[in-house]
């Protein structure tokens, strides 16, 4: 009842902020243009959005534009059914993705940029980063894909899939620059480029950001600072055109960070640099994309000691060198009518090279290994009934390699003796099939199912790395035995334009997981300055079982006004545990049970553009055991923006405007994290 009242207050709030829009426009209302809305990740071949087998949203460029967040993972919030645990106050997320989609997460969820895949397989980069690697001028979409997508996609692929498309050159040259300050002494500066010449075409983007950042406690120790952050980040990319079916694409992407994690010598910097290549080739009867990337990352996590409070550096974490190379080849044939095949061949490389410098010390620790994967995959797509009925049917196996593994320290620590450990070259493999069904009764309404398989590999991290964070307080142990996660999971639903401008979609899902990796707890020691040490290794513990039901509606109001709600029930237990049953039928810690959205996007190039978001969340719990837990908070959230002259933008963004500090994390060891409150940033454009 509460969530309900809640809700209601936030709906009539919006109906009284959008009702002088609607009285005030006289434009036609929208047509539904969702309907031609172009999808690429559900099928890896582009099709509508309401063919589409799984459950699809896309986030189009003017939406992106719209939102007040820079970064792709806040952009998501509002997206039904995703969740992101993480406040960007935070700065670092450590060694988790903090998505959740469907109650699946912490690094379960693929991400691509144009393809190219982002989770790295040896230091969880795309965590430290927060997703900000990428500038928000130059995407194109996002679509996310729901539920298992292994069968196209290979490993991370349990959740879904959230697929970030860059922009292609525009035939008229556009020339932006921008500059923001905020609170917390938040300040940035990007620029943006893009044009064609003839068959050619160029594109680049880039800035850089500061913030003195925020306390992230309610009463901060001694030792406690404000979490800063300084970013560069750039992209360029440059097009061909051999003809109007066959064209070639080269991007390089460069992200440069330096983010304190709230004590003085607790911080970290990270280096990343990217590149890849496209190329796709369509005739009447095939089709062929092809694609080549390279990704590097250089990350230091300088870490302090809880021995002396924090007062000092004691050691640093080096990730120098560690790389991942891969390939993906796909052809397509395109005159089978009905059907539609595609068969294709991905190979991917991950280098992990560690190692810890300790102050003061001859002290020598670090780990390394490769990881191989070869994965052939296939899709088939097959339309009957003038196109009404369409089925899906797709598999892929992954072929896995794990060798030259290897971790060492030549110091004892945490009472264990020193040790120089070589791992055996290990080699597996999974098979990841899928189908799903979408019909058309009327030109109006989709009914769709699908169900599949998702599984994800365990990482080089994870394999070989001893873990040890929080001054010496937690202290996790490599597992080389680890087994692969995998989920099946199944949907069923309906989406209708229940009038001309009013559409609608209700969707039930249910997963079961196996073979989750987590920690498992092996012991407890005393540590300096009375606190005590948990000591864990990683290991397949869990078994899990989540279901929920996802609505959503939009409302294409008039041609300035689209209104959006959505709700997501989910529930996630965990089913088995081998390290403590006593927790099985627990919640899983980070996940709300009830999840709503509710807002609204006006945009009047005469008068102004406004977008709100109004954010509800509850019965989220923070750990296993489920005795820490939020009831549940609300946020709101907006920007608004107005074009003072052809060239000159001015802009307003506001986060968390009532200023409800809610906990981000609840910790009876570490101390609670809380989200810092109402930031706003105003921010001024230039264009020529």
């Amino acid at each position: 009842m509460k969530a309900i009242r809640w809700m209601a207050m936030i709906g009539l709030g919006l109906a009284v902020l959008i009702y002088p829009l609607i009285a005030g426009a006289q434009e036609e209302t929208k047509e539904a243009y969702r309907l031609d809305t172009m999808v690429v990740s559900a099928t890896r071949t582009e099709m509508p959005a309401i063919d589409a087998p799984q459950s699809v949203t896309v986030l189009t460029s003017e939406q992106l534009m719209a939102s007040p967040f820079d970064r792709v993972e806040d952009i998501l919030r509002s997206v039904p059914g995703m969740y992101n645990f993480r406040h960007y106050a935070l700065q670092t997320n450590g060694i988790y993705s903090p998505m959740k989609l469907r109650g699946v997460g912490n690094n379960r969820l693929l991400i691509l940029v144009d393809g190219v895949p982002q989770n790295d397989n040896f230091n969880n980069a795309i965590a430290w980063v927060a997703w900000g690697h990428i500038p928000k001028h130059v995407i194109e979409r996002i679509e996310i894909v729901r539920g298992p997508a292994s069968a196209l996609y290979g490993s991370e692929g349990l959740g879904g899939v959230i697929h970030i498309i860059t922009k292609k050159p525009s035939e008229e040259r556009q020339t932006l620059v921008r500059g923001a300050a905020g609170t917390a002494e938040t300040y940035d500066a990007h620029g943006f480029y893009s044009q064609k010449f003839g068959d050619f075409g160029a594109m680049a983007a880039g800035g850089y950001a500061k913030s003195n950042g925020f306390y992230l406690q309610e009463d901060p120790a001694s030792y406690n600072i404000k979490r800063y952050r300084k970013v560069w980040q750039g992209l360029v990319k440059a097009t061909y055109d051999f003809t109007p079916a066959s064209n070639l694409s080269f991007a390089a992407l460069y992200y440069d960070h330096d983010m304190g994690q709230g004590r003085e010598y607790f911080h970290n910097d990270c280096q990343l640099d990217q590149y890849w290549a496209n190329f796709s080739h369509a005739t009447d009867a095939f089709g062929l994309k092809a694609l080549l990337y390279l990704n590097r990352a250089d990350k230091t996590a300088y870490q302090d000691s809880a021995n002396d409070n924090y007062s000092s550096a004691f050691r640093d974490e080096k990730f120098k060198g560690t790389y991942t190379w891969g390939g993906d080849l796909q052809g397509t044939l395109l005159n089978l009518d009905p059907a539609l095949l595609t068969i294709g061949a991905s190979y991917k490389e991950a280098v992990w090279k560690y190692d810890e410098d300790y102050h003061g010390s001859s002290r020598d620790a670090g780990g390394k290994g490769t990881q191989r994967f070869v994965s052939p995959f296939a899709n088939l797509d097959l339309k009957f009934l003038d196109e009404q009925l369409i089925f899906n049917v797709g598999a892929r196996y992954d072929w896995i390699q794990t060798s030259n593994g290897a971790n060492w320290d030549t110091a004892a620590s945490a009472g264990k003796k020193p040790y120089d450990n070589s791992y055996d070259t290990k080699t597996e493999g999974s098979f990841s099939p899928k189908l799903g069904v979408a019909w058309h009764p009327d030109d109006r309404t989709t009914l769709r199912a699908s169900g599949g398989k998702g599984f994800r590999a365990p990482s080089l991290f994870e394999l070989y790395k001893v873990h040890v964070r929080g001054g010496g307080t937690y202290y996790r142990e490599a597992n080389p035995d680890l087994d692969p996660e995998q989920i099946w999971s199944y949907d069923v639903g309906a989406e209708r334009f229940l009038t001309d401008q009013l559409w609608g979609r209700v969707t039930f899902y249910q997963s079961f997981a196996r073979d989750y990796i987590g920690d498992r707890l092996t012991g407890t020691g005393s540590f300096g300055g009375g606190k005590t040490r948990y000591e864990y290794k990683l290991d397949n513990i869990s078994k899990v079982d989540i279901y929920g039901i996802e609505s959503e509606l939009q409302w294409y109001a008039t041609n300035f006004l689209t209104l959006f709600a959505n709700y997501t029930y989910n529930v996630s237990r965990v089913a088995k545990d081998k390290n403590n049953s006593s927790i099985e039928g627990n919640t899983l810690p980070n996940d709300p049970r009830h999840n709503a959205h509710a807002g609204f996007h006006y945009k009047n190039p005469k008068w102004f553009n406004l977008s709100m978001y109004a954010n509800y969340y509850a019965d989220i719990y923070f750990d296993n055991e489920n005795t820490l837990k939020n009831d549940d908070y609300w946020t709101l959230d907006s920007s608004i923006s107005r074009r003072l002259t052809d060239n000159f933008t001015i802009y307003f963004n506001a986060e968390n405007i009532f200023d409800y500090r809610y906990p981000i994390f609840l910790s009876p060891s570490a101390g609670d994290t809380i989200a810092p409150g109402a930031t706003f940033t105003c921010g001024l454009i230039f264009e020529f």
